[in-house]
């Protein structure tokens, strides 16, 4: 039987980052309605001691139980759709380049591997990345889709389609008095955690690449406390009244749940200067200097200013609280 394969490199309850909770948003609604038989291959060895559950209804094949199977499934597949793939090149991909059908662009790589230069660091804490093969595997397939708010360097090489992600508003959470900061993201580069130097604040990420800050760059977070980041206790972390306002200035970001999470919670956010430019919000910044003066400048409003802030953004924001819409220009590429 004929079938289409998607293609990922993570999923299900297993959540690292947004490109996970994009893989799940896109199992639990669009994976039902496809039209064509299908499978979702992810890219990796299944975690050891780990149940990792999948709530779709189509097939899911690890490539670490069976490497041999796992290429046969992408060699024989009549489609070939890229959910989220490695931003380096691999033979399973070129091999079946005339079956590319989609790829979903997650992150801008040229403008990633480019935020150590743009934030005066010496060093570049990033995944492994090849700014060529973002470029040529978009060029491979038919159809390319950019995730983020913003246009990209690749939005002058190929043909793309906007989709943003979208966000669903469910807490609508007051801001609270707390004049400490809290920080819910990945430690790379354009992420910018080094921004927390001497705040009082707390992190919740991963240890070792907060330890990565501290050994290569020399970062003092004497003043940060540290939590592992779990998927599951994020809510948790956020409903914290001990933080109240978020560092959410991340250079050249795609689209920003967590972003959208600080607004839901209540947390006001410090931006940074790229992101929905075109709203006025006075609390942006671009260096740790003006991080630092944005924190003192929300400090001093009261509740009732903060949330003044807040819920004008809040609303703009909403415009991206449309699921089914999202869902619908999907469909279209996958069931055309």
């Amino acid at each position: 039987m004929e079938y289409d394969v998607y293609y990922s490199t993570g999923g299900g309850s297993m959540i690292y980052g947004g490109s996970d909770v994009w893989v799940n948003n896109w199992l639990d609604n669009v994976a039902p309605h496809l039209d064509y038989p299908s499978k979702l291959l992810i890219h990796r060895r299944r975690p050891k001691n780990l149940e990792i559950k999948f709530y779709t209804p189509i097939e899911v094949i690890w490539q670490g139980d069976d490497p041999q199977l796992f290429d046969e499934y992408m060699n024989n597949c009549r489609r070939l759709h890229i959910l989220h793939g490695y931003y380096t090149p691999h033979k399973l991909i070129t091999q079946n380049q005339d079956k590319l059908a989609s790829v979903v662009i997650h992150v801008s790589v040229d403008l990633s591997l480019k935020a150590g230069f743009k934030l005066g660091l010496p060093k570049l804490k990033h995944f492994s990345a090849d700014p060529k093969w973002e470029t040529k595997v978009s060029q491979l397939a038919d159809k390319v889709v950019w995730i983020g708010l913003n246009k990209i360097p690749l939005h002058d090489k190929v043909d793309v389609i906007d989709i943003p992600n979208y966000y669903e508003f469910q807490h609508n959470l007051d801001c609270n008095e707390s004049n400490k900061v809290g920080f819910a993201a990945r430690c790379e580069t354009r992420k910018a955690p080094h921004f927390l130097e001497g705040i009082e604040s707390y992190s919740f990420t991963d240890i070792e690449d907060w330890r990565w800050w501290k050994i290569n760059v020399g970062v003092d977070f004497s003043s940060t406390r540290l939590y592992q980041f779990r998927y599951d206790m994020l809510d948790k972390f956020y409903r914290r009244q001990d933080w109240g306002i978020s560092h959410s200035c991340h250079l050249d970001e795609p689209f920003g749940y967590s972003i959208f999470q600080a607004f839901d919670y209540g947390k006001l956010p410090i931006l940074q200067m790229d992101w929905l430019k075109d709203y006025e919000y006075p609390f942006r910044a671009f260096t740790k200097e003006q991080f630092k003066q944005q924190v003192n400048n929300i400090s001093e409003l009261s509740v009732k200013e903060r949330n003044e802030y807040l819920d004008g953004f809040r609303e703009y924001l909403r415009q991206y609280d449309n699921k089914q819409e999202w869902v619908d220009k999907y469909l279209e590429i996958y069931n055309s």
